[in-house]
């Protein structure tokens, strides 16, 4: 049986956000010990499942390293329109990484920067990113009108070229699937938290485990060693109601091919449970919020 298809992704403190019409909220987030370097929140609640993606897999994980892409966000509801007060979803964020240009970037004059960048809904008419990724693993709602419900009218994809979906909100949600984080060349990337908590009452026995599979990091050939690549965190049900576990005490490097995928597992039955993951990053260049770099 496959599990509900959205999770929760945010970036906070990303290095470039693109948010024309200012409807983001709450851009950034200062950790508990001063620091307020990007950092990645991936929520999961659902019931568990035999080893699935958080959220299920991204319908095409594309990669850009080579050739950045712009993207192309349509609903499949004319509802979902900025433009319509009484609409459902007005905008839509993106978070992946990004240039400016892919002239610039092939031409080794720009670095990829993590991103979040808001993109104006037109209902069922295409509305491009102004930035070009080289990877893109979350979109979410976050402008909505005055209509009877807060979600998607219609399933809104991403996608790359037009008509080939990346990621998809579904309809009646405000999440896109995919439980897959990408990062950039010299990133130095740790796990800072993690908590699995249930949402409901278990018997004794029962419970979940996180896995975090790493790819990309050290060398973009090193795959293979399962003690560096994969990070197992796990919940059995005797009365603690919310363990936090972590963190690593030291980052990995990553290279342009890094990624994290995160999986659930269940133990003994499938319970309703709850996953939040908090992955820092530390690059070499680091910028304020709101300034989009070029170089």
């Amino acid at each position: 049986m496959a599990g509900v298809a959205y999770v929760y992704k945010r970036l906070w403190n990303p290095e470039v956000v693109i948010d024309a019409n200012n409807v983001l909220i709450d851009k950034s987030r200062q950790l508990i010990h001063g620091k307020s370097t990007p950092t990645f929140q991936v929520k999961w609640h659902g019931a568990t499942q035999a080893d699935e993606e958080l959220g299920t897999a991204m319908a095409s994980d594309k990669d850009g390293t080579t050739t950045p892409f712009q993207i192309t966000v349509v609903s499949a509801s004319a509802s979902d329109k900025r433009t319509t007060a009484a609409g459902m979803v007005h905008s839509v964020a993106l978070i992946g990484n990004s240039v400016s240009s892919i002239a610039r970037y092939q031409n080794g004059l720009e670095i990829p920067r993590t991103t979040v960048e808001v993109v104006a809904m037109n209902g069922t008419a295409d509305v491009l990113s102004t930035r070009y990724y080289t990877s893109v693993f979350h979109a979410y709602a976050c402008e909505w009108g005055t209509g009877a419900t807060h979600d998607a009218e219609g399933a809104i994809t991403i996608e790359s070229p037009a008509n080939t979906t990346l990621l998809t909100i579904a309809a009646t949600y405000n999440e896109s699937n995919g439980g897959t984080l990408h990062f950039v060349d010299g990133d130095m990337v740790k796990v800072h938290s993690v908590r699995i908590s249930p949402t409901d009452a278990l018997a004794a026995g029962d419970g979940a485990t996180l896995t975090i599979t790493s790819s990309g990091f050290g060398h973009i050939l090193n795959d293979s060693n399962i003690v560096d690549n994969t990070n197992f965190y796990a919940y059995v049900h005797y009365g603690d109601k919310s363990p936090r576990m972590g963190d690593e005490m030291v980052g990995r490097k990553a290279t342009s091919a890094a990624k994290m995928v995160l999986s659930e597992q269940l133990i003994a039955n499938t319970q309703p449970i709850e996953i939040d993951c908090f992955i820092q990053t530390q690059h070499k260049h680091m910028y304020p919020v709101n300034v989009s770099p070029t170089k």
